[in-house]
């Protein structure tokens, strides 16, 4: 892949100034690290910018998704007896499961 030197270079109140936006307190050598990262995102989005995408189609989302819809119709429902049937533990006619907040069941 072709390297580019971004638009402009990158100032060092420029780093200081969007480290001071994302409350990072940065030493010397996480500044140099992070001025080095923010050059690369730069040179990369002038990369992504060079490129010719006339006559390309927008997307709402990259991998084209699309709705898989079936018909709302109505079917056989279970009973309430086949559904507490499968229940692990009832009573009465409920679900019977254990308390969330404090106590016992």
């Amino acid at each position: 892949m072709n390297q580019i030197e971004p638009d402009s270079a990158l100032s060092d109140d420029a780093v200081r100034h969007v480290a001071h936006l994302s409350r990072l307190a940065l030493n010397n050598e996480e500044f140099a690290g992070a001025k080095k990262d923010l050059t690369a995102i730069f040179t990369h989005i002038d990369l992504l910018k060079s490129i010719d995408t006339s006559g390309v189609e927008p997307l709402d989302h990259p991998t084209e998704l699309t709705n898989n819809t079936r018909d709302d119709t109505v079917g056989d429902s279970l009973t309430q007896e086949q559904v507490l049937a499968n229940a692990p533990a009832t009573k009465d006619v409920y679900f019977d499961v254990p308390k969330v907040l404090g106590g016992s069941a």
